[in-house]
């Protein structure tokens, strides 16, 4: 009789089972229908209807809706970029909450990496947080998020170089204290945030002050050191106050925020300008000042 019912409990998980509907459906029904109209264009609703299973971070209809017109127009508009702005969003396999781990990495079907945070039972996917967690569909499970997943643009060498970010001055004082193959260099360990100043910060240094970081190597690497964390903080991570820890040994940056708008403050000076610019080794935030160590008080004045 055990046995029996044993079997009636089976059957009826698997019919349980067999009438989940599939990722796409699923998305539809869970206020992420901009996002299926997306994956329609990229031609990826047959992956997402029949294959898996897989994991999808899928951005909400008002995560979406946060992204510029122009630029999701632009998104629509190319359909390969498109489909990696999509594939981004998708792991293989079946990836349940007591899975995430902060500090884990997760590689996507474009094989990209994909970040984990957890704080305060929430969890966090790069920049952007789990709204939902753990809807499951017959071929995978769905969490939605509240942002657009940024894909990475390179190392954080080639952001640097980036003309559309002006971080140059940035990078020539990096390469001139032979630190630039810390940017160059992808691990499957190690990972940096990198508050790079924009090229207008050093501009604004007094003249002396700039022609010492950018001709010493040492002082050069002390600047640059003061500007990088081991390890990935995305905004997210920047939303409390505190301090964060540099490769300058025994430095650390004050992190408060602006008491009008809420923002973060580096030393109660400079604003992140750009935040969560993706590194495949990191990740980096264009600031609008340059940090200067206590080692440097010497030449500061």
């Amino acid at each position: 009789m055990v046995g029996l019912k044993t079997l009636i409990v089976f059957v009826n998980a698997l019919a349980f089972t067999v009438a989940l509907p599939n990722i796409i459906d699923t998305l539809t029904a869970n206020n992420a229908s901009t996002l299926v109209g997306l994956i329609d264009q990229a031609g990826l609703t047959d992956t997402l209807k029949t294959k898996g299973p897989f994991t999808i971070f899928a951005p909400t209809n008002a995560a979406i809706a946060k992204v510029p017109a122009a630029d999701l127009q632009a998104l629509g508009s190319d359909v390969d970029a498109l489909k990696n702005v999509l594939l981004y969003h998708v792991v293989n396999g079946e990836i349940f909450s007591w899975d995430l781990r902060t500090g884990e990495r997760l590689k996507s079907l474009n094989n990209h990496t994909i970040r984990i945070y957890s704080s305060a039972g929430k969890h966090y996917f790069n920049q952007a947080l789990a709204v939902v967690e753990e809807i499951q569909a017959s071929n995978g499970v769905i969490y939605l998020i509240d942002e657009v997943l940024n894909v990475p643009e390179g190392t954080i060498w080639d952001i640097l170089n980036n003309p559309d970010y002006n971080l140059t001055q940035f990078a020539n004082v990096a390469q001139h204290a032979r630190l630039d193959s810390l940017f160059k260099t992808i691990s499957s360990t190690k990972r940096y945030t990198v508050f790079a100043p924009m090229n207008s910060a050093f501009e604004s240094l007094p003249k002396q002050l700039l022609n010492t970081i950018a001709s010493s190597t040492t002082y050069g690497r002390y600047v640059i050191d003061y500007h990088i964390h081991d390890g990935t903080l995305h905004a997210a991570s920047l939303s409390k106050d505190g301090t964060v820890s540099t490769l300058h040994t025994g430095h650390t940056i004050t992190l408060t925020h602006d008491a009008n708008t809420g923002e973060p403050l580096l030393n109660k000076l400079a604003h992140v300008v750009i935040q969560d610019i993706e590194a495949e080794n990191g990740v980096v935030h264009v600031i609008s000042h340059v940090l200067i160590p206590s080692t440097l008080a010497g030449i500061v004045g």
